[in-house]
């Protein structure tokens, strides 16, 4: 087998336990014990280091080595803003081009969604799999390759905060009823609904995180920005300062 294929078996095992939290923000990653516990040499190791630190995943640190990296309340609001524009780009450029077949797809994606979200406990990974794959098919219809691969690093750096976010009380269900809005928007060539719920849909998601992970979040009141969340508390997400950072 070549070292081409075994890193890239390497890379995906090392992201899935960085998505899953069994390894841990700040944990540093040895080459040694990985390859012994994948039962691999070392040099597959040390190229699905790469590849992961090409899309934000690990850290070098000089005469240090590997680590997971941390994300701060800032890296977290520069790609959920960032994020939302990509995606609600996306909506408005594949509205004109979804086909029945297209919409089948989304759909299909969308009663995954469904039964992952119904089981007990609800199936996070087969969840985060389907709503993956309903996000592609809209980048792809949207024909836009650059963005395609914008939000695909987007999506791999902020996978593991998601799957932390989808054990919230009710955070599944409201994503649930979230895509399959988007869906029924899309399919009825309503650009301006559409676009509306894609990008409320991605702020709700950085809500759910600045609650669980930054819950002492200071923002600045401004009439012309957008706000996210539920009822109880909303966030202003365009102008804001961060208690300490800003």
């Amino acid at each position: 087998m070549q070292i081409g294929s075994v890193a890239d078996s390497a890379r995906n095992q090392i992201q899935e336990w960085i998505d899953t939290g069994k390894l841990k923000p700040g944990e540093q990653l040895k080459e040694e014990e990985i390859a012994k516990r994948l039962n691999i040499s070392r040099p597959p190791i040390r190229e699905a280091f790469k590849e992961l630190e090409s899309i934000g995943l690990v850290l070098r640190k000089p005469r240090r080595g590997v680590y997971v990296v941390e994300m701060t309340k800032i890296d977290m609001w520069e790609i959920y803003t960032l994020k939302a524009n990509l995606y609600e780009l996306a909506v408005q450029l594949a509205i004109p081009n979804v086909t029945a077949p297209h919409l089948t797809q989304i759909f299909l994606m969308c009663r995954e969604m469904e039964v992952c979200a119904g089981r007990n406990p609800p199936d996070i990974t087969g969840y985060q799999r389907a709503h993956h794959t309903y996000h592609k098919i809209i980048l792809e219809v949207s024909g836009h390759r650059r963005l395609m691969q914008f939000a695909s690093t987007l999506h791999q750096q902020v996978r593991r905060y998601s799957y932390l976010a989808f054990q919230e009380a009710g955070h599944i269900e409201s994503s649930l009823k979230a895509h399959q809005k988007i869906a029924a928007a899309i399919s009825e060539k309503q650009k301006k609904r559409a676009c509306k719920l894609m990008r409320d849909h991605v702020h709700d998601g950085l809500a759910v995180l600045y609650r669980r992970f930054a819950p002492d979040a200071v923002f600045v009141e401004d009439p012309n920005c957008t706000e996210v969340g539920n009822d109880e508390k909303r966030y202003h997400v365009y102008t804001y300062t961060l208690q300490g950072e800003r």
